[in-house]
């Protein structure tokens, strides 16, 4: 603790041109400088006051939070040997210097007095010091202190006292990242737990869409939170975002990460260069390598975005008004059938990519998909037997929406030998 604000010091680390600092710190001194948050700070206006995403809350599980916890109180060798890791912004900070190989960095006083307010129950004070990683673990151990807290004052338990002293005085070993962009913190984020473990594609989608920059991963996750909000969208409440609060019996059909996935699939060319196509500005986007049909590239490389949202939009709205009985889900029990599936929307997908492919559209509204859908009205949809919730009822849905739609001009058709071929594998 320095004079007029919290001193934090570590080694600095170099890695591929990129540097950042390793430090210790105990929980104490740390949550004096942050602390769990829903809310991102995007960016600082002229007047250095934080600018906030209102579409994007940072949740975090409950139950892991709990498990994490009880670790704490009831483990006596409770550790954690992994980093936590902390973004600090360059106007939070008062002064830097090194010497013998440490770095020193004084923050600004406003970071700990908003901690302070945000301590005594201010909504909107405003955390500056953002974990990019270890949200679950900061969660844990303030849970696990109200806890010992409670404990301790409500039966003046001196055993509670001594967990509670124990687990202030812990040291998290630290890595601090000086003024990186959101891209770059969602970046560590994801490269860290696809590493060490599988984590889910929705959170890591989630924090690229905290991204002041223009990425395809952002437009797609700004579309998906449209669709799902929307009371007249196709959509409403059928997408289970992460990090929402879903009771135990309600199971929306479809994921944050499949609604961003085959948005994304549709602007860059594959999964690999649409890593590459973050880094690019749109109108770059406007040249393509390969020879793939991507109907949105278009849109987001003319910052047409809302194009995207309104095919999407009124092409399953034409579904749900033409299929009301098998598209409408009560989201309780599980999907009955095909176009209540995950499978079934790709493959509903797949036929508007071939529609966009036959023609081209300057605009979308409540007719264009009219005379597409209208042919499909003798399918039965509601057959399990032949319309399997499955990959491979999947493309058997879309083969034979695509005949439907666009009869063969001569026999045999390609797509005609391809559906009998997975029919018979039933």
């Amino acid at each position: 603790m320095g004079q007029n604000g919290i001193v934090i010091k570590g080694f600095p680390v170099q890695q591929n041109g990129q540097d950042f600092i390793i430090g210790k710190a105990s929980i104490k001194d740390i949550l004096t400088y942050t602390r769990y948050t829903e809310r991102l700070i995007i960016g600082f206006d002229e007047d250095e006051k934080p600018i906030y995403n209102p579409h994007i809350q940072r949740k975090v599980e409950t139950s892991r939070v709990n498990k994490i916890a009880d670790f704490l109180i009831n483990d006596p060798e409770a550790m954690f040997p992994t980093n936590i890791v902390l973004g600090i912004p360059m106007s939070m900070i008062s002064s830097q210097f090194s010497h013998d190989g440490i770095i020193e960095i004084l923050l600004d006083e406003k970071v700990t007095s908003q901690i302070k307010l945000a301590k005594e129950g201010y909504q909107d004070a405003d955390v500056f010091i953002t974990i990019i990683d270890g949200q679950h673990r900061i969660r844990g151990i303030e849970v696990a202190i109200e806890r010992l807290q409670e404990k301790a004052q409500r039966d003046n338990n001196i055993l509670a006292h001594t967990k509670l002293e124990n687990l202030l005085n812990v040291e998290l070993a630290i890595s601090y990242f000086i003024d990186k962009s959101l891209e770059y913190q969602a970046m560590i984020f994801s490269t860290i737990n696809r590493t060490q473990k599988r984590v889910s594609q929705d959170l890591v989608y989630s924090l690229f869409g905290l991204s002041s920059e223009d990425t395809p991963y952002k437009t797609a996750l700004e579309v998906t939170l449209a669709l799902n909000a929307h009371p007249k969208s196709p959509f409403y409440h059928r997408i289970k975002l992460y990090g929402g609060e879903y009771d135990k019996k309600m199971s929306p059909p479809l994921s944050q990460a499949t609604m961003i996935k085959s948005i994304v699939g549709l602007i860059s060319e594959s999964l690999r260069e649409s890593e590459n196509d973050k880094y690019k500005k749109r109108k770059e986007l406007k040249e393509q390598k390969g020879q793939k049909f991507l109907p949105f590239r278009k849109f987001y490389a003319n910052n047409q975005d809302s194009l995207i949202s309104d095919c999407l939009f009124y092409f399953f709205s034409t579904i749900q008004s033409k299929f009301p009985q098998y598209w409408i889900y009560d989201g309780l029990s599980k999907p009955q059938n095909i176009l209540q599936s995950t499978v079934g929307y790709e493959a509903l997908l797949s036929l508007l990519v071939e529609i966009l492919e036959q023609e081209t559209f300057l605009s979308f509204d409540r007719n264009t998909f009219n005379s597409y859908i209208n042919k499909l009205e003798n399918i039965d949809f509601g057959n399990t037997t032949k319309f399997p919730m499955t990959t491979k009822g999947r493309k058997i849905a879309y083969l034979t929406m695509s005949l439907t739609v666009f009869p063969p001009s001569k026999s045999p058709d390609i797509r005609e030998i391809e559906l009998s071929k997975i029919t018979n594998e039933l």
